[in-house]
């Protein structure tokens, strides 16, 4: 508190409080450990130091401690000298100003902030950090895709993407009706006993679906990672009534641990018989960097390591496609980034092993450069195409004949809207789509000419 002058008869008046320093709550004087004496040239009280610091009681704590002004002792000329906090009065209001402009300009800069951003809702994350903000896709969303067909022979469609809020996005198509229909599966699980899911911002994804009349399995799903503690692990969600109730997914964590930034792969790898539905097969690259191989039949211990990691690029590239082995579509083909760059091709060949090295795919593939692989069966799973996406969003191709790759330098896009992609998808029915200017297209694929691509029709929005 500073002191004021004022006019009292005679005598100067002050305001000037007299403070114990052991507390600020009132106490009476007996309690103090200051001694208050008289001095000739003052006719008010003074403080002077206690004579042993020991005998002075513990001070009491209270919240106004720091806050009050109090007395100190005068100079040799007994004329008392007011400082606060230990500091001169000017020295402590000039700081005391400073902070006030600080904090004021943070408060002033908080609300600008959060006048100028949109309020996320409480079952959506925060938007990506890019520099451009899109409206409809996250700016590193990845693209998923998977088809299967029905008891009464109609073709579905699924499309998977995360939108600006990390949200994962189904866009699913029928062909007897010709319509897309949105689905946000994020949204689904925040009331799911098994949920809610949260993937990582801009994760891998992978779809697969089964359309096996053995059992009459039908179900569509999709895997991403998210974090478990510090790790990243894999986890799916999968709608096993797609016709029936396609609003409602499960939940499921297979708490593989992962390579930071893994990107994956999944296939429905047929049975080699009449009498079962077949499995669900999945590569990512494992935390020691292998690209591993897991199963359905038994998720943790089924993990195979199928290249090794002084092989492969790390967040290596990765595709899987079913192919016809005899009579029975129980074959695969595992598409891989390889060092220093290539796409190597690894085979399965029965009782869940796999001939590592089957030869090269394409060559002149930079890792550095390549964004991500995806791959379509053709012509009665005998063919296949493989797709690769550069960084600067162009798309090149190699097609397997069943006896030799060719590769295709420049994919056509005919009647294509836009060819800079940032990320790619395709079904094993032959279609492509593409994430472009914050939409995603679709192609179908000339399969007598896979060089050219042919636009169907925006998905999304």
């Amino acid at each position: 508190m500073a002191s004021v002058d004022y006019s009292h008869g005679h005598e100067p008046y002050s305001t000037l409080e007299v403070r114990s320093v052991e507390a600020s709550a009132p106490q009476d004087l007996g309690g103090s450990n200051k001694e208050v004496v008289p001095l000739p040239e003052s006719q008010y009280p003074q403080t002077v130091e206690p004579h042993t610091a020991w005998d002075a009681p513990k001070p009491t704590e209270t919240p106004y401690a720091d806050t009050e002004t109090t007395a100190v002792q005068g100079e040799d000329d007994g004329t008392a000298k007011r400082r606060l906090c230990g500091l001169s009065p000017r020295i402590f209001y000039l700081i005391l100003t400073g902070v006030i402009l600080v904090i004021l300009g943070a408060i002033a800069g908080g609300v600008a902030g959060g006048l100028t951003s949109s309020k996320p809702s409480r079952s959506s994350p925060t938007p990506d950090s890019g520099t451009v903000r899109n409206v409809n896709i996250l700016n590193t969303s990845k693209l998923a895709a998977s088809n299967w067909t029905d008891p009464q022979g109609v073709t579905h469609r699924s499309v998977f993407f995360q939108d600006p809020y990390s949200a994962i996005i189904a866009r699913q198509w029928d062909s007897q009706n010709n319509t897309w229909t949105t689905r946000n599966v994020s949204q689904f699980m925040q009331s799911s006993t098994s949920g809610p899911i949260n993937p990582i911002p801009g994760t891998s994804l992978a779809s697969a679906s089964s359309d096996s009349s053995a059992g009459s399995m039908y179900e569509v799903r999709l895997w991403f990672s998210e974090l478990t503690g510090n790790a990243q692990t894999i986890s799916w969600v999968n709608s096993n009534n797609p016709i029936g109730n396609p609003d409602f997914w499960v939940y499921n964590a297979s708490g593989l641990p992962t390579w930071n930034g893994t990107q994956l792969a999944v296939a429905w790898q047929r049975c080699p018989r009449d009498n079962c539905t077949g499995f669900w097969t999945l590569a990512y690259q494992g935390r020691e960097g292998y690209i591993r191989i897991a199963n359905s039949s038994d998720w943790t211990n089924n993990t195979r390591p199928v290249v090794r990691t002084n092989v492969v690029s790390a967040e290596a590239s990765l595709a899987l496609v079913p192919t016809l082995n005899g009579a029975y579509v129980d074959g695969m083909i595992l598409a891989s980034q390889r060092r220093p760059g290539s796409i190597g091709r690894s085979t399965f060949v029965g009782d869940w092993n796999w001939k590592e090295d089957d030869g090269t795919i394409l060559d002149d593939v930079d890792p550095t450069l390549t964004e991500q692989f995806a791959v379509t069966a053709m012509n009665n799973w005998t063919e296949a195409l493989f797709v690769a996406l550069s960084t600067d969003g162009s798309i090149r191709g190699v097609r397997w004949d069943g006896n030799a790759y060719n590769a295709i330098p420049a994919i056509n896009l005919a009647q294509g809207q836009s060819t800079n992609f940032s990320a790619i998808a395709m079904t094993t029915d032959a279609m492509f789509y593409g994430i472009s200017d914050d939409q995603i297209w679709e192609y179908s694929v000339d399969t007598l000419d896979p060089s050219t691509f042919t636009l169907a029709g925006k998905v999304y929005p």
